[in-house]
Protein backbone atom coordinates (compact mmCIF):
# COMPACT_ATOMS: atom_id res chain seq x y z
CA UNK A 1 0.00 0.00 0.00
CA UNK A 2 2.57 2.40 0.89
CA UNK A 3 4.45 1.48 -2.06
CA UNK A 4 1.40 2.06 -4.54
CA UNK A 5 0.83 5.49 -2.94
CA UNK A 6 4.82 6.51 -2.92
CA UNK A 7 4.06 6.10 -6.83
CA UNK A 8 0.85 7.46 -6.89
CA UNK A 9 2.08 10.45 -5.07
CA UNK A 10 5.28 10.99 -7.65
CA UNK A 11 3.44 11.48 -10.83
CA UNK A 12 3.58 14.85 -12.25
CA UNK A 13 0.85 16.58 -11.02
CA UNK A 14 0.01 14.18 -8.50
CA UNK A 15 -1.42 14.36 -5.18
CA UNK A 16 -0.07 14.46 -1.70
CA UNK A 17 -0.24 11.57 0.86
CA UNK A 18 -2.01 13.98 3.03
CA UNK A 19 -4.66 14.55 0.47
CA UNK A 20 -5.01 10.59 0.60
CA UNK A 21 -5.37 10.13 4.54
CA UNK A 22 -7.33 12.90 4.09
CA UNK A 23 -9.70 11.19 1.84
CA UNK A 24 -9.64 8.44 3.60
CA UNK A 25 -10.48 9.75 6.87
CA UNK A 26 -13.43 11.73 5.48
CA UNK A 27 -14.75 8.01 4.14
CA UNK A 28 -14.36 6.26 7.81
CA UNK A 29 -15.89 9.64 9.34
CA UNK A 30 -18.79 10.14 7.24
CA UNK A 31 -19.08 6.92 5.68
CA UNK A 32 -20.79 8.55 2.49
CA UNK A 33 -18.81 10.97 -0.01
CA UNK A 34 -21.39 12.98 -2.18
CA UNK A 35 -20.25 14.86 -4.95
CA UNK A 36 -22.93 17.68 -4.84
CA UNK A 37 -22.08 18.12 -1.11
CA UNK A 38 -19.34 21.38 -1.45
CA UNK A 39 -17.38 19.75 1.47
CA UNK A 40 -17.46 16.52 0.03
CA UNK A 41 -16.43 17.55 -3.49
CA UNK A 42 -12.33 17.75 -3.18
CA UNK A 43 -12.07 14.24 -1.50
CA UNK A 44 -15.00 12.72 -4.02
CA UNK A 45 -12.91 13.22 -6.55
CA UNK A 46 -9.99 12.24 -5.30
CA UNK A 47 -11.28 8.69 -4.21
CA UNK A 48 -12.88 8.63 -7.90
CA UNK A 49 -9.72 9.22 -9.80
CA UNK A 50 -7.96 6.72 -8.03
CA UNK A 51 -10.55 4.16 -7.04
CA UNK A 52 -8.62 0.66 -6.94
CA UNK A 53 -6.20 2.15 -4.48
CA UNK A 54 -8.66 3.22 -2.10
CA UNK A 55 -10.82 -0.39 -3.01
CA UNK A 56 -7.15 -2.01 -2.20
CA UNK A 57 -6.90 -0.53 1.02
CA UNK A 58 -10.37 -0.63 2.36
CA UNK A 59 -10.52 -4.30 1.77
CA UNK A 60 -7.82 -5.10 3.58
CA UNK A 61 -9.78 -3.02 6.68
CA UNK A 62 -12.70 -5.01 6.04
CA UNK A 63 -14.75 -2.92 4.29
CA UNK A 64 -16.08 -2.67 0.74
CA UNK A 65 -15.86 0.18 -1.09
CA UNK A 66 -18.97 0.91 -3.38
CA UNK A 67 -19.02 3.73 -6.15
CA UNK A 68 -22.58 5.25 -7.91
CA UNK A 69 -22.15 7.83 -10.21
CA UNK A 70 -25.61 8.55 -11.33
CA UNK A 71 -26.24 9.72 -7.55
CA UNK A 72 -22.57 10.96 -7.25
CA UNK A 73 -21.32 9.20 -4.05
CA UNK A 74 -18.68 6.82 -2.88
CA UNK A 75 -19.04 5.22 0.08
CA UNK A 76 -18.54 2.52 2.74
CA UNK A 77 -20.19 -0.84 4.14
CA UNK A 78 -18.61 -3.63 6.35
CA UNK A 79 -17.49 -6.84 4.37
CA UNK A 80 -19.18 -8.91 6.99
CA UNK A 81 -22.75 -8.29 8.73
CA UNK A 82 -21.24 -8.64 12.01
CA UNK A 83 -19.04 -5.18 10.78
CA UNK A 84 -22.56 -3.23 10.64
CA UNK A 85 -22.69 -0.44 13.43
CA UNK A 86 -25.05 -1.90 16.21
CA UNK A 87 -28.09 1.09 15.97
CA UNK A 88 -30.68 1.24 18.34
CA UNK A 89 -34.10 -0.38 17.67
CA UNK A 90 -35.86 3.06 17.39
CA UNK A 91 -32.83 4.03 14.99
CA UNK A 92 -33.43 0.99 13.33
CA UNK A 93 -37.23 1.38 12.78
CA UNK A 94 -36.75 4.98 11.59
CA UNK A 95 -34.15 3.74 9.10
CA UNK A 96 -36.74 1.22 7.69
CA UNK A 97 -39.52 3.88 7.69
CA UNK A 98 -37.09 6.50 5.89
CA UNK A 99 -36.26 3.49 3.18
CA UNK A 100 -40.16 3.22 2.76
CA UNK A 101 -40.41 6.65 2.27
CA UNK A 102 -37.62 6.79 -0.07
CA UNK A 103 -38.96 4.06 -2.45
CA UNK A 104 -42.86 5.73 -2.46
CA UNK A 105 -41.25 8.82 -3.49
CA UNK A 106 -39.22 7.37 -6.16
CA UNK A 107 -42.13 5.78 -7.29
CA UNK A 108 -43.97 8.66 -7.68
CA UNK A 109 -41.31 10.79 -9.42
CA UNK A 110 -40.73 13.25 -6.83
CA UNK A 111 -36.66 12.27 -6.47
CA UNK A 112 -34.76 15.50 -7.29
CA UNK A 113 -31.49 14.72 -7.93
CA UNK A 114 -31.40 11.37 -6.25
CA UNK A 115 -32.96 12.48 -3.09
CA UNK A 116 -36.54 12.40 -1.48
CA UNK A 117 -37.88 15.22 0.84
CA UNK A 118 -40.36 14.75 3.35
CA UNK A 119 -41.43 16.01 6.57
CA UNK A 120 -40.86 14.93 9.85
CA UNK A 121 -44.48 14.57 10.83
CA UNK A 122 -44.66 12.49 7.56
CA UNK A 123 -41.92 10.12 9.15
CA UNK A 124 -43.56 9.82 12.40
CA UNK A 125 -46.80 9.07 11.66
CA UNK A 126 -45.74 6.52 9.37
CA UNK A 127 -43.69 5.17 12.38
CA UNK A 128 -46.57 5.06 14.63
CA UNK A 129 -49.25 3.36 11.73
CA UNK A 130 -46.52 1.05 10.11
CA UNK A 131 -45.45 -0.28 13.32
CA UNK A 132 -47.98 0.11 15.86
CA UNK A 133 -45.38 1.74 18.42
CA UNK A 134 -45.64 5.26 19.92
CA UNK A 135 -43.54 7.95 18.34
CA UNK A 136 -40.05 9.11 20.04
CA UNK A 137 -40.21 12.09 23.07
CA UNK A 138 -39.01 15.36 20.74
CA UNK A 139 -35.41 14.99 22.19
CA UNK A 140 -34.59 11.24 21.34
CA UNK A 141 -36.47 11.80 17.74
CA UNK A 142 -33.65 14.59 16.99
CA UNK A 143 -30.96 12.30 18.78
CA UNK A 144 -32.06 9.85 16.33
CA UNK A 145 -32.10 11.78 13.22
CA UNK A 146 -28.67 13.41 14.03
CA UNK A 147 -27.07 9.85 14.19
CA UNK A 148 -28.57 8.91 10.90
CA UNK A 149 -27.24 12.43 9.42
CA UNK A 150 -24.00 11.84 10.72
CA UNK A 151 -23.94 8.78 8.48
CA UNK A 152 -24.95 10.94 5.47
CA UNK A 153 -28.53 9.24 5.05
CA UNK A 154 -30.30 11.95 5.44
CA UNK A 155 -30.05 15.72 5.56
CA UNK A 156 -32.18 18.46 7.32
CA UNK A 157 -33.64 21.09 6.08
CA UNK A 158 -35.72 24.72 7.74
CA UNK A 159 -38.04 23.39 10.55
CA UNK A 160 -41.87 23.42 10.51
CA UNK A 161 -44.48 24.79 11.99
CA UNK A 162 -44.10 21.94 14.65
CA UNK A 163 -40.49 23.07 15.39
CA UNK A 164 -39.04 19.79 13.56
CA UNK A 165 -37.25 19.90 10.30
CA UNK A 166 -37.54 18.84 7.11
CA UNK A 167 -35.63 15.92 5.95
CA UNK A 168 -34.03 15.07 2.65
CA UNK A 169 -33.22 11.14 2.47
CA UNK A 170 -30.22 10.54 0.54
CA UNK A 171 -29.99 7.65 -1.96
CA UNK A 172 -27.03 6.22 0.84
CA UNK A 173 -30.29 4.74 2.22
CA UNK A 174 -30.22 1.96 -0.59
CA UNK A 175 -27.45 0.69 0.89
CA UNK A 176 -27.35 0.41 4.35
CA UNK A 177 -30.80 -0.97 4.48
CA UNK A 178 -30.40 -4.15 1.85
CA UNK A 179 -31.86 -7.63 2.26
CA UNK A 180 -29.01 -8.92 4.55
CA UNK A 181 -29.84 -6.08 7.37
CA UNK A 182 -33.34 -6.05 6.80
CA UNK A 183 -33.53 -9.65 7.54
CA UNK A 184 -31.33 -9.50 11.07
CA UNK A 185 -34.19 -6.98 11.76
CA UNK A 186 -36.85 -9.13 11.13
CA UNK A 187 -35.16 -11.68 12.96
CA UNK A 188 -34.70 -9.56 16.71
CA UNK A 189 -38.36 -8.00 15.81
CA UNK A 190 -39.76 -11.98 15.96
CA UNK A 191 -37.98 -12.65 18.60
CA UNK A 192 -38.67 -9.26 20.41
CA UNK A 193 -42.70 -10.52 19.41
CA UNK A 194 -42.30 -13.83 21.54
CA UNK A 195 -40.31 -12.60 24.61
CA UNK A 196 -43.37 -10.28 24.60
CA UNK A 197 -45.82 -13.70 24.58
CA UNK A 198 -44.03 -14.68 26.76
CA UNK A 199 -45.01 -11.94 29.47
CA UNK A 200 -48.30 -11.86 28.71
CA UNK A 201 -50.57 -12.60 32.02
CA UNK A 202 -52.90 -15.19 32.34
CA UNK A 203 -55.75 -12.54 31.58
CA UNK A 204 -53.67 -11.61 28.25
CA UNK A 205 -52.80 -8.46 29.27
CA UNK A 206 -48.87 -7.40 28.93
CA UNK A 207 -46.49 -6.77 31.54
CA UNK A 208 -45.10 -3.02 32.10
CA UNK A 209 -41.73 -3.31 32.80
CA UNK A 210 -41.29 -0.22 33.49
CA UNK A 211 -44.26 -0.55 36.04
CA UNK A 212 -43.20 -0.26 40.20
CA UNK A 213 -42.60 -3.66 42.05
CA UNK A 214 -45.13 -4.89 44.49
CA UNK A 215 -43.02 -3.09 47.23
CA UNK A 216 -43.62 -0.07 45.44
CA UNK A 217 -40.12 0.46 44.22
CA UNK A 218 -39.47 1.01 40.44
CA UNK A 219 -38.86 -2.03 38.31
Amino acid sequence: MLRDLRQICERPGGAEAEDFRAAARGLLERQFLLLERSRDRDLYRLVANHFDYFTNLFDALGWTLHRDDTFGLIGLLPTEAEGFARLRLVDSLMLLCLRLLYEEGMERFEAREGSVYTASETLLGRYEALLGRKRPLVSEYREVIGRLRRHSLIETGDAAEDGLPALRILPTIRLVTGERVQERLAAFLDTAEEETADTEDDDGTVADENAPGEDGSGG
